[in-house]
């Protein structure tokens, strides 16, 4: 098995640095994905590769975490690393699974907000519809 790995999407940032100072004692490697990268395979970007022409399509800038290879109780620390650093939430995250893994960064993003709205959306149903 390959060593869990944090992919960062636009966290080039105060945030993005506190992240990855809160990576370091729990041995998970953090990469920032540049806007190049985009047109990989989630698998390729976990695997290192890099592109072979780069990607000049489509980009975003929303924040967006990517676990790979990180078991259950690494996630659970991470999370908690979170929580404990006091580092303001990444709204897209997701843990790299063989059904995503043949997407691009893009198709990600689309997926994470796509779920996110839902739950936005099932939230409020449930306080009358109100937005919080």
């Amino acid at each position: 098995m390959s060593h869990p790995v944090v992919l960062l999407y636009n966290l080039n940032s105060e945030k993005g640095r506190k992240i990855r100072r809160m990576c370091l004692p729990l041995k998970l490697r953090t990469r920032l994905v540049e806007p190049a990268e985009y047109g990989l395979s989630l698998n390729d970007l976990a695997a290192g590769r890099a592109p072979e022409t780069p990607w000049t399509g489509e980009s975003f800038s929303d924040e967006v975490l990517l676990l790979v290879n990180c078991p259950g109780p690494l996630l659970d620390q991470f999370l908690q690393g979170f929580r404990r650093s006091k580092i303001p939430p990444v709204a897209l995250k997701a843990v790299l699974t063989p059904t995503n893994g043949a997407w691009n960064s893009l198709q990600l993003r689309e997926e994470l907000a796509r779920e996110r709205e839902a739950i936005r959306r099932g939230q409020g149903a449930h306080t009358g519809g109100q937005e919080g």
